[in-house]
């Protein structure tokens, strides 16, 4: 392949590249500093989780510069490992996993140590000379559909960030009318209404109730996509074992498995995309993908029709990619064209047919108030620096790898002695550089404008792949250079070590098991008996009655009145936040508390988008005893009481 000559932009690069490990250092004292600058010193302590393993990771860059670092494979898989032994290994894992998960009410130690586990063997056998790519694909699989359904099927009902009930019951009319949801219920989703027929015939087709065919049908679409991942980086890769690593991140990644378990309109949207970059980069075997292309048109009208927002994130994320390809690549995988189309299609959609959509989505972002200064998040607050790095324990060891990744596959492609099959390693490596920003902890995670108003959080999964391949890129090359050291017995044992914190941290902090040990001791679940409680209220009140609760239940009772409720026999409700504990009296209407949950860490109150916990202690719990005295209680089990 004829190397890409890029002029200026080559000799920035080199700069950059060169380097790149003065920069981390620079940036990391920088950041520190403006920490006690601004007089935020809870700042530069959570920056510890960044810059610690920036640091080390400048250090191993430093000394891999000075030579070069062998990339063939076959040199790698130098791990003596009997293929049967260590698939019966981990069959015997997985079944152990799941029976810890019958013999306790929640997921406990003992389901997390063997999980991880499992995904260290999977570690070892990826660089085990008898490794076969199905065998690892199809226990990545496994352990994923493990994660997922260990919560959403274990739980009553497992609600992450609460959207999952607001479409479970836009699911539900979809599923009783026949048709799309009407615009007097949801102005947002009335346009967008892929996802809530997609709920809506999983459940005819498998005969199950919603909720019980949407959570076992999206977690087998999210396992899927580790296929279309492997094969989408073996393309540009040419390496088996590179690309099996990079899946092996991404499925241990706390972004994933966070949105295995919560998916949602975005999630949906996301595996669109990652099966258009999958049909983007496939081509025959004459070099033409003109078939592949017109399929990715197709799923680009399935995505836009999906979610909203997703579908311009996702045009960022593709143009992104066009720049770092046309610089450092003679490849034309994303061509000008079909971003174009891309653009135009999801933009036409909008202002031509869900511009209700666009006005609301307008007025709601232009209130100059929002723009006069910048604004740290509510959840961003002092004293809860060490919580917070314990939190994020997965991010250190993420970095330390990624920017070893990052920083040598720059350096190598812009070198002289450039080997063609790396060729478009740099292109993921400038990527992951350009958007590292959104994936780790930055001042960019901490202003309310960026995070709540434009809500860059959602970049998150959209560039996790690209993220696991520059922690994939820096296990690699580390370990590579390891290996040609001599020091390769040893050095496997410390990555094992330091994967093994980088998957307990994701899988135990971005499960609802967590949040007792963290600073929000509030569940991310509803147990069956407020399930119970829940079904009673609506079997036995009147539709339009007035009722009052926590956040979380609040958001359970969104059924609100609409042009066809009477019709389809849907009950409503006129549901509302308690503001204060101490109006409860005031209120005309039903109460319910969750008495288990107030009482083993508290439930959020408030109004708005302004919720406060409300927990038991300093006499909370006496209080709220005394506001309810005037009501009478006319249900309760051992997790709700119902009021009126």
């Amino acid at each position: 392949m004829q190397e890409k000559k890029i002029g200026t932009t080559h000799k920035v690069l080199r700069f950059v590249a060169s380097f790149f490990p003065l920069f981390i250092i620079a940036m990391v004292a920088a950041g520190i500093a403006i920490a006690y600058f601004i007089d935020r010193p809870d700042f530069a302590i959570r920056g510890l989780l960044v810059a610690v393993p920036a640091i080390f990771s400048a250090i191993f860059l430093s000394k891999m510069f000075r030579k070069d670092v062998g990339h063939d494979e076959l040199l790698l898989k130098s791990i003596s490992l009997s293929q049967r032994t260590t698939v019966l290994a981990f069959i015997t894992l997985y079944i152990l996993s799941i029976i810890f998960l019958f013999l306790s009410a929640t997921r406990t130690w003992y389901y997390f140590g063997t999980v991880t586990l499992a995904y260290i063997l999977v570690l070892n056998q990826i660089f085990s000379k008898s490794s076969r790519a199905y065998i690892i694909l199809i226990e990545l699989f496994l352990l994923s559909l493990n994660l997922i359904y260990s919560v959403t099927l274990k739980y009553s009902l497992y609600f992450g960030g609460t959207d999952i009930m607001s479409h479970l019951f836009l699911s539900e009319v979809t599923y009783l009318s026949g048709h799309l949801a009407p615009g007097d219920l949801s102005t947002f989703y009335a346009s967008f209404p892929l996802f809530h027929i997609f709920n809506s015939q999983l459940s005819y087709l498998l005969g199950l109730d919603l909720q019980t065919a949407y959570f076992i049908g999206s977690g087998l679409i999210y396992s899927v996509l580790f296929i279309f991942i492997y094969y989408f980086f073996m393309k540009t890769t040419n390496n088996s074992t590179f690309s099996l690593l990079s899946c092996m991140v991404y499925s241990a990644s706390g972004t994933v498995i966070y949105y295995g378990m919560y998916m949602i309109t975005r999630t949906l949207a996301y595996a669109g995309l990652i099966i258009i970059l999958y049909l983007l980069y496939k081509k025959d075997e004459n070099d033409r993908g003109f078939a592949y292309q017109g399929l990715a048109i197709l799923l680009t009208i399935f995505l836009v029709l999906v979610h909203q927002v997703s579908a311009a994130q996702i045009a960022i994320i593709l143009f992104l990619l066009l720049v770092c390809e046309h610089i450092l690549s003679n490849e034309n995988y994303i061509n000008t064209t079909y971003f174009s189309l891309f653009t135009a299609m999801f933009m036409g959609y909008w202002f031509y047919f869900a511009n209700v959509f666009v006005e609301e989505l307008l007025l709601s972002r232009s209130d100059i108030q929002f723009y006069e200064e910048f604004q740290i998040k509510e959840t961003v607050q002092m004293g809860y620096e060490w919580i917070y790095i314990l939190n994020h324990l997965d991010v250190s060891v993420f970095l330390l790898f990624a920017l070893i990744g990052i920083g040598y596959l720059l350096w190598d492609r812009i070198k002289a002695n450039k080997r063609n099959y790396t060729d478009y390693f740099s292109v993921f490596a400038l990527f992951a550089l350009l958007t590292l920003v959104l994936y780790i902890p930055t001042p960019i995670q901490t202003l309310w404008q960026t995070m709540t108003l434009f809500r860059f959080d959602r970049f998150m999964l959209l560039i996790s792949p690209f993220m696991a391949f520059a922690m994939a890129a820096g296990i690699y090359i580390l370990y590579s250079h390891l290996s040609d050291s001599g020091k390769k017995p040893g050095w496997m044992i410390v990555i094992s070590v330091l994967m093994a914190i980088f998957v307990l941290s994701s899988i135990y902090y971005n499960g609802p098991e967590s949040k007792p040990f963290l600073s929000d001791p509030v569940r991310e679940y509803f147990t069956s008996d407020e399930i119970k409680g829940f079904n009673y209220f609506m079997d036995h009140v009147d539709p339009g009655s007035a009722l009052y609760s926590d956040y979380h239940a609040h958001r359970f009772f969104i059924q609100q009145n609409f042009s066809e409720s009477q019709e389809l026999g849907l009950p409503f409700f006129r549901s509302y936040t308690i503001s204060d504990v101490a109006e409860i009296p005031t209120y005309d209407g039903y109460v319910i508390i969750r008495q288990k949950q107030f009482l083993d860490g508290g439930i959020y109150t408030g109004s708005g988008s302004s919720n406060f916990l409300y927990g038991p202690e300093d006499g909370n719990d006496a209080a709220l005893t005394s506001s309810l005295l005037k009501d009478a209680k006319i249900y309760s089990n051992s997790g709700v009481e119902l009021y009126l």
